[in-house]
């Protein structure tokens, strides 16, 4: 049994979460932490699901949790910096599905990748996982194309823009062609859950690549593979990539 905590538990992703891991039986929710000015801190974490009492109160500080196997986060920057560095502390696997980190957090969240198990993810889903798989396996295709432009559409209360994901297929377009002429197009409206897609124009077409998130729920299930992947892993920056490679 691998004792689970959520950092971001009052999240949209946070709340389903909760609800995957009490459904699955090699995990074992120990704990949920929100922000500091959060109207849910002292409650109970079944209140968020409208359950009954799991004994588990919401927390502003995860230094004040005991025995965790495992950490999830799904919160806001300062916030995932601050369970990295209990993380470090405890010597404890972590998930960051958090998005919008300056420079500074990057490169310590990469100094502490070297001390601990640590996957970071933009995005969670298998879908986007497969698609970086494509790119990678398409650099010909990515070179001969005149125009790169990644399209991104979140739902409206989504904070960071361009999105992580976004932000992250430019790196590694980057990285893998030398095509450096890459766009990123945000939208943000209604409530969807994200959907990317990669335009490739040459000169009389346009290619597409595009992946959609249907439902947030994919998001949990992704970090809940993804958590139980690294447990066992040895110090080192990881990817969702890693899993399906």
């Amino acid at each position: 049994m691998c004792n689970t905590f959520i950092s971001g538990a009052t999240g949209k992703v946070g709340r389903i979460l909760i609800e995957k891991i009490l459904e699955d039986s090699d995990l074992k929710l120990v704990g949920g932490s929100a922000s500091r000015d959060s109207n849910y801190l002292g409650k109970d974490l079944g209140s968020l699901l409208g359950k009954d009492n799991l004994n588990i109160n919401i927390i502003k500080d995860i230094s004040g949790a005991n025995d965790i196997d495992l950490i999830i986060d799904f919160s806001r920057p300062q916030h995932s910096i601050e369970a990295l560095k209990f993380a470090r502390k405890e010597n404890v696997p972590m998930v960051i599905g958090t998005t919008g980190f300056n420079k500074v957090e990057l490169n310590e969240i990469n100094e502490i990748s070297k001390e601990i198990p640590l996957l970071i993810a933009p995005n969670t889903s298998l879908g986007m996982a497969l698609f970086k798989k494509i790119l990678d396996h398409s650099k010909e295709v990515i070179d001969i194309a005149s125009s790169l432009e990644i399209h991104e559409h979140h739902h409206k209360e989504k904070k960071d823009k361009p999105s992580g994901t976004a932000i992250n297929l430019k790196k590694q377009l980057k990285r893998i062609s030398t095509n450096k002429d890459i766009q990123i197009v945000s939208i943000r409206e209604g409530n969807a859950p994200g959907a990317h897609t990669l335009k490739m124009s040459f000169e009389d077409e346009t290619l597409e690549i595009s992946h959609k998130a249907k439902d947030r729920s994919l998001f949990a299930k992704g970090a809940i593979i993804a958590g139980k992947w690294l447990k066992d892993k040895p110090p080192g920056s990881y990817t969702m990539q890693d899993i399906y490679s």
